[in-house]
């Protein structure tokens, strides 16, 4: 996995800067009612959240890389913090929207993440992630498909959700403006809505 507190200078610029996360901000803005208040995990840069704030969203927004909270910081003063997306600082049953972009794929298990939103989400309240990051990357390019299953795969968190009290309900996409490999063209990254329930089953 990359170090993100090395990344941290060069990841907007390297990870196709405004026109990207532009791209994200809207597709997660168009699953979202207006004038949402949410909770990033992983925020990285904020580059993303800042869009949203564009958009007439709140976010408050943790990551574990203090490389990254230093630019999230600068974009959204006093709302970001660090911690562990496995182990969030907020009460259960009272977020009103969680966002997880360029997370899940990352991890060696995306169960804990989604117990923990569940958690934290109140009845009714929206989880927005992306899915099959790399499968995208490896269409835009092209590329043989890999074999093991992702942590991200779309059909790997709807499980998953079903399980936790979170009903897939909505999905978009946006054009991964800047991503392309030589000889490629830029990926188209999904996106999945989940609703948590209102009962807890």
């Amino acid at each position: 996995m990359l170090d993100y507190d090395d990344e941290a200078d060069v990841y907007d610029r390297t990870r196709g800067g405004q026109a990207r996360a532009d791209a994200a901000a809207a597709a997660l803005s168009g699953l979202l009612p207006s004038r949402s208040v949410i909770l990033d995990l992983a925020i990285g840069t904020g580059i993303v959240a800042a869009g949203l704030e564009t958009l007439g969203h709140r976010v408050v927004g943790v990551d574990l890389s203090t490389g990254m909270l230093r630019h999230a910081v600068r974009r959204l003063p006093g709302r970001v913090t660090r911690a562990d997306a496995t182990a969030l600082p907020v009460s259960s049953d009272c977020v009103e929207a969680v966002t997880a972009l360029w997370l899940l794929h990352l991890l060696d298990n995306a169960e804990p993440v989604m117990v923990e939103v569940a958690r934290v989400l109140r009845p009714g309240g929206l989880f927005l992630t992306t899915a099959d990051k790399r499968s995208a990357d490896r269409l835009a390019a092209a590329a043989p498909a890999g074999s093991p299953v992702a942590q991200d795969n779309c059909a790997r968190l709807t499980v998953l959700g079903v399980r936790h009290n979170l009903q897939l309900t909505a999905a978009t996409s946006f054009v991964g403006h800047g991503q392309a490999r030589p000889g490629g063209v830029d990926p188209v990254y999904p996106v999945l809505a989940f609703r948590r329930a209102v009962g807890r089953g």
